[in-house]
């Protein structure tokens, strides 16, 4: 619709004062046209490109938040393919990326408004070394000469988002404004540049990436949350990164006597207390001293409270102590460690006094490990240790045999252990430890699992804690020690216990009768059971345990063996029961995502599904999985039931 003409003043009306200039109706429209517009661009921000409005850019900022969490965080891997196998004692993000590339780049471009939100809320950055190969090195003529791979200038997937990743991972850093915080993760910072096959014979260390280094600097290191590397060379670039005033040791590695190892504890304790006894220094007064107190505080990594680290190459020539002082590191309250195979803890000085949250992966002794954890002890909350050595390393030139007092840690209330260790070396080391508040038990054995769950639960009890989380994965099938030491945890906590879980073969649940657990709500049970078909064996297979769990989850939910109260009857909804069953001899192939598969997926015996329908009916969450070797799939569903069985003997 057009707007009618203005009509013109008539000549013997009194023309308008100087004072009070009226605009023109020309400009008038051009301004209310403008003032629209400006208007609407406040409500409905043009959008990426530049033309059309962007009608979301108006959500409350703290439903943003949430989606852009959503959408760019991926998931946590928890579940493989078939079975619930989670290894507790390793970060995720030593393998797979926090952070969706992908779409963070699409978010970003939605509006100028989601652009500003996600770079001043977005706190994970990865970089991926495996996409930003570096320059190798090859022998031409006897010369060393540098020869660039084709991978290195084009990117494997044509993806521009991808492309350049430190260029990409360094735009990212640099949207973040300044003072909020930044975790950081790199996967494989350097590289190998030799092409020829690694051997045992050659250091471990390794080419830094092109551009990774001035990467890292572009970060103000007090902007650091959490660092989390993943490095499949030596120690000695992150050593260098995060300290620079390393001190050689008096002795050197490796600690193959008892005489050795107390001299470097005795040198390591040295140089913890040294670490400890520096203060800070005093405030400076003229510039050159404001400038060098300036220039010091730029290297305090002030925000730093979670630090990751794991090392996959060959072990480091390197003896230098990593000293991380309390000075330099004042919030650093998680620490995970996992070292190569033969590179000794001893190496890196933590402010253990201040540590909450602990991790240590390495296959140094006792005497070390215990050494160094009771440094820790009054702070610590949680430990995860990783007991990888797999000989008695003690056995040649002494033995340590541990005679004093137990070390207590009273604020400890998660405890994770993995073993690959032998017997002996595990006792001792449980052996040394007494945990009064303990809540959260959980225990991993990958090889010579047999008689784990007997120190277990000695440790436990000598404790005289009470748990509320158990954690069981171990190898062994029929132990009649590990099933008598499993009751007597299960008994002891019963009446706290909520979260219950075993993976392992069939032990003796003769006692689950009469067992009551009033606080349970989640329940995983993976059982090694099902016997091979080709082999004859008498032993009860995973349908009798299944049979059995179900029965008693079913008494349970019912409230059989508990009282009959209004709380109780909320709790039996909670509860997740879980079962998967596999082939006894098939540990490792239920778990397995790469190669060929030798197991197949089939029903459930029919008095199984049974029972599982019955509860699912009653409004309980039962999972059943069963999964039998590709031999006997074609014939397992044909078998008959226990019914059928009875009816045709008769």
């Amino acid at each position: 619709m057009t707007r009618n003409k203005p009509k013109k003043a008539r000549s013997n009306l009194k023309a308008p004062s100087t004072s009070e200039p009226v605009a023109s109706p020309e400009l008038l429209s051009k301004r209310t046209t403008e003032a629209q517009t400006k208007k609407a661009k406040g409500i409905w921000e043009i959008g990426a490109d530049g033309v059309n409005p962007c009608y979301i850019e108006s959500l409350p900022t703290e439903i943003l938040d949430m989606v852009i969490q959503l959408l760019i965080t991926n998931p946590i891997p928890t579940r493989s393919r078939r079975g619930l196998k989670v290894d507790r004692t390793v970060h995720a993000g030593f393998t797979s990326p926090p952070i969706d590339k992908v779409a963070h780049h699409w978010l970003r471009s939605v509006c100028r408004t989601w652009a500003k939100t996600i770079d001043a809320t977005l706190r994970e950055v990865h970089f991926d070394g495996d996409r930003a190969p570096g320059p190798m090195f090859v022998v031409v003529g006897g010369v060393m000469e540098e020869e660039i791979r084709p991978s290195a200038l084009i990117d494997e997937d044509g993806d521009e988002i991808i492309a350049g990743e430190v260029r990409r991972t360094r735009i990212d850093l640099e949207r973040i404004p300044a003072g909020v915080p930044v975790n950081l993760t790199l996967i494989k910072p350097r590289y190998d540049a030799d092409p020829a096959p690694k051997s045992s014979g050659r250091p471990g260390a390794g080419l830094m990436r092109p551009g990774v280094t001035d990467m890292v600097n572009s970060v103000r290191k007090g902007d650091i949350a959490s660092l989390t590397i993943n490095d499949d060379c030596d120690t000695a670039w992150v050593q260098h990164l995060l300290d620079d005033e390393g001190e050689e040791p008096d002795q050197h590695w490796p600690d193959e006597s008892m005489a050795e190892a107390i001299d470097i504890m005795k040198n390591f304790h040295d140089i913890y207390e040294k670490m400890h006894a520096s203060q800070p220094p005093k405030p400076r007064q003229t510039r050159r001293q404001t400038a060098l107190a300036k220039k010091e505080d730029e290297k305090v990594w002030k925000k730093l409270h979670t630090l990751r680290l794991i090392f996959s190459g060959r072990a480091s020539y390197d003896t230098i102590f990593a000293q991380l002082s309390p000075l330099k590191f004042p919030a650093l309250r998680c620490v995970e460690l996992h070292l190569h195979t033969y590179d000794p803890l001893h190496l890196w000085v933590f402010p253990y006094s201040q540590i909450t949250h602990l991790t240590l992966g390495s296959d140094t002794s006792n005497f070390i490990l215990l050494s160094m954890l009771k440094l820790a002890r009054l702070s610590l909350e949680s430990l995860t240790v990783r007991l990888l050595a797999e000989y008695e390393g003690w056995a040649r030139s002494g033995k340590y045999e541990r005679q004093e007092p137990c070390i207590e840690f009273p604020k400890l209330r998660v405890l994770r252990l993995y073993r690959r260790t032998t017997q002996e070396i595990f006792e001792q080391f449980l052996d040394a430890l007494e945990c009064p508040n303990l809540r959260t038990f959980d225990i991993t054995a990958e090889t010579n699992g047999s008689g784990s769950l007997t120190p277990a639960a000695r440790f436990i009890q000598r404790s005289g804690c009470t748990l509320r989380e158990l954690y069981i994965d171990t190898e062994d099938r029929r132990s009649l020690s590990d099933s008598t030491a499993l009751e007597t945890l299960m008994r002891d906590h019963s009446d706290a216990l909520e979260v219950f879980h075993l993976h392992g073969g069939l032990f003796h649940f003769d006692w689950l009768d009469y067992f009551t657990v009033p606080r349970l709500r989640e329940v995983d049970f993976v059982c090694f059971g099902i016997k091979d078909r080709r082999l004859s064996s008498d032993r009860p297979e995973a349908k009798d345990f299944a049979l059995l769990l179900f029965r008693w989850i079913q008494k349970w939910a019912t409230g059989g063996g508990l009282l009959d109260t209004e709380d109780s009857k909320s709790r039996h909804s909670q509860l997740a029961v879980r079962f998967c069953a596999a082939p006894e001899r098939d540990h490792c192939m239920l778990y397995r995502t790469d190669g060929p598969d030798y197991l197949g997926a089939v029903s459930p015996p029919q008095e199984v599904e049974s029972i599982q329908n019955e509860l699912v009916g009653a409004g309980m969450k039962v999972e059943v999985e069963w999964f039998v070797n590709e031999w006997d799939v074609p014939g397992y569903d044909e078998q008959p039931s226990e019914q059928e069985e009875v009816e045709a003997k008769q």
